[in-house]
């Protein structure tokens, strides 16, 4: 380490000590995430700012671009749980959701190229179904996927919401401001298929909604990956909010999509649902079930996500043709301005 660190040049003085001892323990703590010595010693040399290791900070960066084609994927995956500080096993609570949250940049944007760089690692970490086996590192990688969710809602709470509005009007502003009217490529989706973030409980006849209020909540998608998720109320909806911790946030909230859509999201974002979350939300989604996708002439067509007379229906509307609704609204914000 000290051949490393005599790369820089220290003023012969009690301060030049103190940065030295200083500079020193910041240059552990980064080794002990799981960087190389090559690349600490490049930002050494560089006389790099060590103090903020953050997801998405300028040092993260700077080490992450070095180490991205040099290290295996395995390896990297473990620096982000190492520096986000993932347990076994998360818990929900709102002050643990916070301090996770806390581990990531607030200036690291939902749209950040750094996401598809982390999509790519864990597509190539975890090959075929390797990733819904009973594995430590694929558990946390997984649960990962929630935090993240709520580290990009507060993005857009925190850079674009103004007071008094909702979480939605925030989103349509921020995907205006990101993607104008005028640019040719738009990376999102307003409207993909929220089928399984609208389950619902059936207790003793009576149909119930998480959190006691009806709801039918629309999925938004920049670059496939990125997701959120918004209730009739204009509410981001999250499984391990930073601001609130409610039932059908937990139920119906956004994870963030490792895979590419078809097999790999499969692969890398559902299947890995049963074997990897978490206690406090296998809990908390007991008894609650998504719609299904049947036809008219199929037998549970009354459970079906398109049956406007079915249990999932409300003032003889489906469960889609209610999210349609919603998808709309959101839609006349992003005209409106």
């Amino acid at each position: 380490m000290w051949q490393i660190l005599s790369k820089r040049k220290w003023e012969f003085s009690q301060i030049g000590l103190e940065e030295r001892y200083r500079v020193a323990g910041q240059f552990l703590a980064l080794k002990a995430q799981g960087w190389s010595d090559e690349a600490l010693a490049n930002t050494v040399e560089r006389q790099l700012d060590l103090s903020d290791s953050r997801i998405g900070s300028a040092l993260f960066c700077e080490l992450w671009q070095l180490e991205k084609s040099h290290l295996p994927p395995r390896q990297l995956l473990e620096i982000v749980i190492a520096i986000v500080g993932m347990p076994d096993d998360v818990s929900g609570e709102l002050a643990e959701n916070q301090a996770l949250v806390a581990r990531f940049h607030p200036n690291l944007a939902p749209h950040d190229p750094f996401w598809w760089d982390l999509s790519h690692v864990v597509d190539q970490a975890f090959p075929g179904t390797s990733m819904a086996e009973k594995d430590l590192l694929a558990r946390q990688v997984h649960q990962l996927r929630y935090v993240i969710s709520s580290q990009q809602a507060e993005y857009v709470r925190q850079h674009v919401k103004k007071v008094g509005e909702t979480d939605s009007r925030a989103l349509a502003r921020y995907l205006r401001n990101i993607y104008p009217w005028w640019s040719w490529k738009k990376d999102y989706t307003i409207g993909t298929s929220a089928r399984l973030h609208n389950k619902l409980k059936f207790e003793n006849g009576e149909k119930r909604y998480p959190s006691g209020y009806s709801s039918f909540n629309i999925k938004i998608l920049i670059h496939f990956h990125t997701e959120f998720i918004l209730d009739s109320r204009g509410n981001f909806l999250n499984e391990m909010d930073a601001q609130k911790v409610d039932e059908i946030g937990i139920v119906n909230g956004a994870s963030f999509n490792y895979g590419k859509a078809g097999k790999r999201h499969w692969d890398l974002d559902v299947d890995t649902v049963g074997p990897h979350d978490p206690v406090f939300r296998n809990q908390a989604t007991k008894g609650f079930r998504a719609p299904n996708r049947s036809g008219k002439c199929e037998a549970d067509y009354d459970r079906s996500y398109f049956n406007p007379q079915g249990l999932y229906a409300e003032n003889a509307l489906s469960n889609y043709q209610q999210t349609k609704l919603v998808v709309r609204e959101f839609k006349r914000m992003m005209w409106r301005g």
